[in-house]
């Protein structure tokens, strides 16, 4: 008979730890020498360094991918031999590294000298991922798209995502997107991005330069972009009974420019840790989107196609610091956990064709484990646009997020995932609406009538990342019950009747490669509206979540959705 003792069943909390931690004991000295230790993608592991790829496939593998080059790892080091040891700084560094795209995983190693023990030897281990993903969609037998994709050309970091779709029934036949990254230009984090597009329902281009606040040592951060797009869409636009709906297709074309800039300033707190986490930064922006087609506009109709302007600014506060752990969102790969808060006040002015109004708003979030239960996230937000002295277009929001601690379980390990949202939209306009349909909040539900300005989300699942491995693809088997209401705002959203969707699934993930994870999942929905199945089988790719990190960045209005 299986039984289960307190031995079999306990908390891992040996998972994660403080992300300066390692590099505390040398804290003041010197760096001298930097040496770069570059593992394939298949084979070696970052605990085994010297293993060798075994397999055809990882041999195969290895020879086609280009590895990353000395100096793009170079580029993206935040001190250079002769600095003095910052532990917040190295850490910085680790994760910045494990950030990066073609990156799976990177470790820093400090190492006193046996001569002269002030002057530490920095030994850098990066491990990359298989940069090159495809994905194949055949929609039937003669319409399907094919996408490319390479995170880290030739070993130079940058990235390539190629998009071909053939659909013969349609008046373009042949479609083709395009996108074009440069993550770091000559170490100064400064990203170059260019778009294109040409299919049928869109003609698009943009180039975009940006910078963030990717650690407290950056000082400056801002952004330039340019646009230029016309989209043609389906839209609901009444509903008319449960099961008939009117739609209507527009066309827009419009151009888009967009400038911010910001600066952090230390607060000269009295811990030194506090301090140089912390930064007071005040940013502004300007933006300006003008229509050359559009659907027919006036003071009170299609508001979101009037030309406009938006100068807006922020003063905030961010505190960042990480933790580091496993088994998340990855299946195996460190992952960096932020802990800290965020507080922002932002104020701003709209010239528009058809009347001018104010912006302000509001924005405070903290995050860290809670002892040993586990991490949570809460965060709020509150802003609206005022026009003659009336609140219009505005948005609450209260967000929780919270994971458990790893729980053992001879062998199979667990976690606990629970969100939870509250969005309250203030006087937004007759066609902005908010739903609970699959992505928006109850998985694999597709309902074009759950919708309204008011809405309350929780979502639970319980992930088991199981010990079964094959070719390094590992497997996560899932339990999940998601709980949904929406309405139009006019009364209590917790008087609504409420949708729920419950089922079970797994997910297969290989993190040596770009590609997303497998997922397949069979949901059941026991009150499904009136011409919805009330079962739903879906195959897809799953890319996971990360969480915000306190990062304020270009202010902007939150989006309702």
């Amino acid at each position: 008979m299986f039984s289960l003792s307190s031995d079999d069943f306990k908390l891992d909390t040996t998972q994660f730890s403080i992300s300066e931690n390692p590099f505390k004991n040398y804290n003041g000295k010197t760096i001298g020498n930097i040496e770069l230790i570059k593992l394939k993608a298949l084979g070696p592991r970052m605990d085994k360094p010297d293993e060798k790829p075994k397999s055809f496939i990882q041999k195969t593998g290895n020879t086609v991918n280009f590895n990353t080059r000395e100096r793009v790892i170079l580029n993206n080091l935040l001190f250079s031999s002769g600095d003095i040891v910052d532990p917040l700084i190295i850490a910085d560094n680790e994760r910045i590294l494990r950030e990066l795209p073609y990156i799976k995983d990177a470790r820093i190693y400090l190492k006193p000298r046996e001569d002269n023990p002030e002057i530490v030897d920095v030994e850098i281990i990066t491990k990359d991922v298989l940069a090159l993903s495809f994905d194949i969609e055949a929609r039937d037998f003669d319409s399907g798209v094919l996408r490319v994709n390479h995170k880290n050309i030739f070993g130079s970091g940058h990235e390539i995502d190629n998009r071909f779709s053939v659909d013969q029934s349609s008046d373009q036949r042949y479609s083709y997107q395009i996108r074009y990254r440069v993550p770091n230009i000559k170490r100064s984090f400064i990203s170059f991005e260019a778009n294109y597009a040409n299919t049928v329902n869109q003609d698009f281009s943009s180039i975009k330069l940006q910078r963030e606040f990717i650690s407290p040592k950056i000082k400056f951060a801002g952004g330039i972009e340019f646009t230029n797009q016309r989209l043609r869409f389906t839209e609901l636009s009444n509903i008319i009974s449960d099961e008939e709906y009117d739609f209507q297709t527009i066309n827009q074309r419009y151009d888009f420019q967009d400038f911010w800039l910001a600066r952090a300033f230390p607060l000269n707190l009295k811990d030194p840790i506090r301090n140089e986490r912390t930064r007071l930064i005040v940013s502004g922006r300007i933006s300006n989107i003008k229509f050359t087609l559009r659907p027919e506009v006036d003071t009170e109709l299609n508001q979101p196609f009037h030309n406009r302007t938006l100068a807006i600014g922020s003063v905030g506060i961010s505190q960042r610091r990480y933790f580091k752990d496993q088994l998340i969102f990855g299946y195996g790969r460190t992952e960096d956990i932020p802990y800290g808060y965020q507080i922002e006040l932002l104020g701003g002015y709209e010239w528009a064709e058809f009347g001018h109004r104010y912006f302000l708003g509001g924005k405070a979030g903290r995050g860290g484990y809670l002892g040993n239960l586990g991490y949570l996230l809460g965060g709020f937000s509150l802003e609206s646009f005022l026009k003659n002295k009336i609140f219009e277009q505005g948005v609450f929001k209260a967000d929780f997020r919270f994971f458990s601690s790893l729980i053992d379980l001879n062998r199979w390990k667990f976690r606990q995932f629970i969100n939870v949202n509250y969005t309250y939209g203030i006087d937004r306009f007759s066609n902005e609406y908010i739903d609970i349909r699959d992505g928006n909040g109850i998985r694999g539900l597709k309902s074009n009538t759950l919708r309204g300005t008011q809405r309350f989300l929780i979502n639970i699942e319980t992930v088991s990342f199981t010990p079964f491995e094959a070719a390094d693809f590992k497997l996560a088997v899932f339990g999940f019950y998601d709980l949904g209401m929406v309405n139009n705002g006019s009364k209590s959203i917790f008087s609504e009747k409420a949708q729920s969707g419950m089922g079970v699934g797994f997910r297969i993930r290989n993190d040596n490669l770009t590609f997303k994870a497998i997922e397949i999942r069979l949901a059941y929905y026991p009150d499904a509206p009136v011409g919805l199945p009330m079962t739903d089988l879906s195959l897809s790719g799953n890319s996971g979540f990360n969480f915000s990190d306190f990062l304020i960045t270009k202010p902007s209005p939150s989006l309702f959705k």
